[in-house]
């Protein structure tokens, strides 16, 4: 069974000791891939959210999982049966009744032929055919639905990759509506109508759609001078730590953010904002200081800084760990492909500790061992998976935010939409 490097204790940081590079390395995805694999394997193969007391299968966010551990090349066997799942009950995911998502039918195209799955053919569905019927004569992709159009950037730019995967040239409305998206100051927007800061200001760019968008309109290509400054303005919400934020839903730095700008600036060449993305993104990964959450990736310094010996998993790592690692890989989400995935999963076959040196020449007490060898810490069972609460804002809150799933009180189904603060 593959190994992950010997993780070392550091005080300053705690976080996995592998060298984050600008090129980013196999290694560096393995204590994400590790924490991920533990946390589907706990919830029976699916990440779950929590709402209103009750609990949710998220497919969205277990797609988010599956597709990073896949762009890893690490996880086969795990992933597999994620996405054994997520096919099962795909038509949930995508919709209810006679309602069909837009956002979510495209992220789960891009997610079947990543996944080496027949498109035409998810589960009896044509996922080709369902996206394009959604295209609307201005190019957008749109919900339909009785409850509203939920559609957004990150939805679009999805639909562009997945077309493009699927052998189908996007049309030039569709491409042209996404470049619609893109404000003065080079970023994208999140929501079709999102207003600016001021009443001059008409167009307000968020981080996460941006990244995303750079990611489409590279896979369409054509596009460069429109790429680059869409990085332009990453780089602009790039601090000293090398962490990103600043959109609408996400002001502050964070891992979400800064995995996803990663892999926009690798599509763009910005090897200097990669490798300071990079280096945010491994100084929030959990190590051997929290056991249970070894590989995990913290949201921000202070959830990181916050995290006790003694915590556990909770939604918002795993949300985190599932959006970020796909930025710690050289793939996108118009490349990533299943095919030569390792079956096996990244474990942690033991921690760097230090134990305090006994005195040769001290007699043992009655109660001392000289010869037990150190363990491993014990990690829990289960994997309690409740909401979080952050900013002040609980997760019934903010799960109606951004745009990829839909918490419907008539179906009571969770579909696609993030939280506000991790869209996507």
């Amino acid at each position: 069974m593959r190994s992950l490097p010997t993780l070392a204790v550091t005080a300053s940081l705690g976080a996995l000791s592998l060298a984050l590079a600008p090129a980013a390395s196999a290694a560096a995805a393995d204590g994400p891939v590790h924490y991920l694999a533990e946390q589907l394997a706990a919830g029976g193969d699916r990440l779950t959210v929590e709402a209103g007391g009750q609990t949710y299968d998220d497919y969205g966010l277990t797609i988010d999982a599956v597709l990073g551990m896949t762009a890893a090349g690490t996880g086969g066997d795990a992933a597999a049966a994620a996405t054994d799942y997520v096919v099962a009950n795909s038509s949930a995911y995508i919709g209810y009744g006679e309602d069909v998502y837009s956002a979510a039918t495209a992220k789960l195209l891009t997610f079947a032929i990543a996944r080496g799955l027949d498109p035409r053919d998810v589960d009896g569905t044509d996922l080709v055919t369902t996206l394009r019927s959604l295209e609307q004569e201005n190019g957008q992709f749109a919900d339909k639905s009785e409850y509203g159009d939920y559609s957004n950037t990150l939805g679009q730019s999805f639909a562009l990759i997945g077309l493009e995967r699927a052998g189908i040239n996007p049309s030039t409305a569709s491409v042209d509506f996404l470049l619609d998206q893109q404000c003065e100051d080079g970023g994208f927007r999140l929501n079709f109508d999102d207003p600016g800061t001021t009443e001059d200001d008409a167009c307000l760019s968020d981080p996460d759609a941006t990244s995303l968008a750079v990611q489409a309109l590279h896979t369409v290509g054509g596009r460069g001078p429109v790429v680059q400054s869409a990085a332009d303005y990453l780089e602009s919400r790039q601090d000293a730590t090398g962490g990103v934020g600043g959109g609408a839903t996400t002001e502050g730095i964070n891992a979400n953010s800064t995995g996803l700008a990663a892999t926009a600036f690798r599509l763009a060449d910005r090897g200097d904002a990669l490798g300071r993305a990079l280096e945010y993104v491994a100084s929030v990964t959990f190590g051997c200081e929290t056991p249970a959450l070894v590989g995990g990736i913290a949201y921000n310094r202070a959830d990181f800084d916050a995290a006790g010996a003694d915590a556990q998993p909770s939604d918002l790592i795993t949300r985190t760990t599932a959006q970020a690692v796909l930025g710690l890989t050289d793939e996108t989400y118009a490349s990533v492909s299943s095919q030569g995935q390792s079956a096996e999963t990244p474990t942690v076959e033991e921690c760097v500790t230090q134990e305090p040196t006994q005195d040769p020449t001290t007699e043992p007490t009655d109660d001392a061992t000289t010869d037990e060898q150190p363990t491993e810490p014990e990690r829990p069972a289960m994997v309690q998976t409740d909401g979080f609460v952050t900013g002040g804002a609980s997760t019934a809150t903010v799960l109606g935010a951004g745009g990829l799933a839909a918490l419907l009180a008539v179906s009571a189904v969770l579909l696609a939409r993030r939280p506000a603060r991790q869209r996507h």
